[in-house]
């Protein structure tokens, strides 16, 4: 009988699966081969019994190249909970589990066991997929540098201690750990620094206990350990950086001072750290250079208008001028930050000074008075707000002061509760029926407010009261185990 009608007939007599639930497990059977061949281990398929007091085995298989970590095949056999919890803790949760130290009790190996579940379309767990792998020379190794039971329990009388004093300290236990004596010699080294040894040491078949750090760990120094205190450092050896920090352990009883050296790999994390230098530099160059291709398109356009335009051309020139400035200036904040957000209180400073430049030789004297908290945009909704403003500022210049002498334009921007709002009145004539807004401009205001903002435009005007307006957009939202003696019996 080949392995996946065994499996299925397993499933038949001592389980509660459904029909569509065994072809599932059988379908994952099938793939077990390749598993434990890349894998390097034993990989088996457990599912409830029905009395749902133990599991049972229905499938297995093992690497083709090592000899299997059990003598007997375990196809059929039955595993209680007192002997796995991992398997029986992930069967309930539906969450993988991860066994660091495993041991099998009869073939005395230690091993890894990696289980993960199985779930049915509705996505209830109905068996799990056990990955084990035989780590018994690494935790061979690891031993060989334990010091004896004695210094076992003086390190952990250490850390308590330590931990007690500074919170920053349980972090250690998860990066390279080394104690060392009064010369440097390892009296102990966690597996995270056994790794390390093995990568930077000459040493091929002596053991590292009592071997000196400066010999297996080239870029320590004798300062890392030789101090009465605390010292910290960042390393660059070989392509990759480590935080060092020494802690020296006061003498107890008539023991000499020992220090804890603790090695953190930063290599990612300072890869990460200069990529997003060079990517802030990148974006800074960008906006510089499109400020400045904006600002050459704005100095033609003046060119134009002082070289001579039709009279009906000039009034679409300066709104054409208007807006690319308002573009620019967005840009231009941008190339000088280095990120992408801006402060649109920045950015209403500079376009009211820029429109009321470019109206100098007005009749009409026109101040612009500014109410801005400290609003903080992307670059995307930056841009679309300020177009909008410019579109404002324009349309209340060009209709609200007709045959006056003197107008004030107020704008206000503030935020609340994720909610902008932007709000800009005038005291000029209001909206005259005959001649009506800017269409061109009210359309981008609304279009840019509607499809770029996701937010709302009110308008209210009343003739020779002036025109007030209302803009509100919400914010865009920014886009930035346990150790268990277990055994398979």
């Amino acid at each position: 009988m080949n392995a996946s009608l065994k499996t299925e007939k397993l499933c038949r007599q001592v389980t509660l699966l459904n029909e569509h639930e065994i072809q599932l497990i059988v379908q994952k059977a099938t793939m077990l081969q390749t598993i434990a061949d890349i894998a390097q281990g034993n990989v088996y398929i457990d599912c409830m019994q029905e009395s749902g007091e133990s599991m049972i085995v229905v499938a297995e298989a093992v690497p083709s190249t090592i000899r299997s970590l059990y003598k007997d095949e375990l196809l059929g056999k039955q595993i209680f909970e007192s002997f796995e919890p991992a398997v029986f803790r992930t069967f309930r949760s539906g969450r993988p589990s991860v066994v660091n130290r495993g041991v099998t009790p009869h073939e005395g190996m230690h091993v890894n066991q990696n289980v993960t579940p199985i779930l049915n379309e509705e996505g209830q767990p109905i068996g799990v997929l056990i990955l084990e792998q035989d780590i018994t020379s690494q935790v061979k190794r690891e031993q060989e540098l334990a010091l004896l039971s004695e210094a076992t329990e003086e390190i952990n009388r250490m850390l308590w201690g330590v931990m007690m004093k500074d919170q920053i300290i349980p972090d250690f236990i998860e990066e390279g750990l080394i104690l060392l004596d009064e010369k440097g010699g390892i009296l102990y080294a966690n597996n995270t620094a056994i790794s390390l040894m093995d990568v930077y040491s000459d040493i091929t078949r002596e053991p590292y206990l009592h071997q000196s750090i400066l010999r297996v760990l080239p870029f320590v120094q004798e300062a890392d350990f030789r101090h009465t205190s605390f010292s910290q450092r960042e390393i660059t050896h070989e392509n990759s950086v480590y935080s060092l920090k020494g802690i020296h352990l006061h003498p107890q009883e008539k023991r000499t001072g020992r220090t804890l050296i603790y090695l953190h790999d930063v290599t990612d994390l300072r890869e990460k750290e200069r990529q997003l230098i060079v990517k802030s530099t990148v974006i800074q160059e960008i906006h510089h250079r499109v400020k400045n291709n904006l600002q050459t398109v704005a100095s033609l356009l003046r060119m134009q208008l002082r070289r001579g335009v039709p009279e009906e051309a000039k009034g679409l020139y300066a709104e054409s001028l208007s807006r690319i400035m308002s573009i620019a200036t967005v840009h231009e904040v941008l190339s000088h930050t280095g990120i992408e957000r801006v402060n649109m209180k920045d950015i209403m400073s500079r376009l009211t000074k820029i429109h009321l430049y470019e109206r100098a030789d007005h009749a009409c004297d026109v101040s612009i008075q500014c109410d801005a908290e400290d609003v903080f945009l992307g670059s995307h909704q930056g841009v679309s707000l300020a177009l909008i403003l410019t579109e404002l500022i324009q349309n209340s210049l060009k209709h609200a002061f007709m045959g006056r002498e003197r107008g004030s334009i107020f704008i206000k921007l503030k935020e609340e509760e994720g909610m902008i709002h932007l709000r800009t009145s005038d005291d000029g004539v209001g909206v005259q029926q005959e001649h009506s807004t800017d269409q061109l401009g009210m359309d981008i205001v609304k279009n840019l407010t509607r499809f770029d903002l996701n937010g709302r435009f009110e308008m209210e005007s009343e003739n020779g009261k002036g025109t007030v307006t209302n803009i509100f957009f919400p914010r865009e939202v920014e886009t930035d185990e346990q150790n268990e003696n277990h055994g398979r019996r």
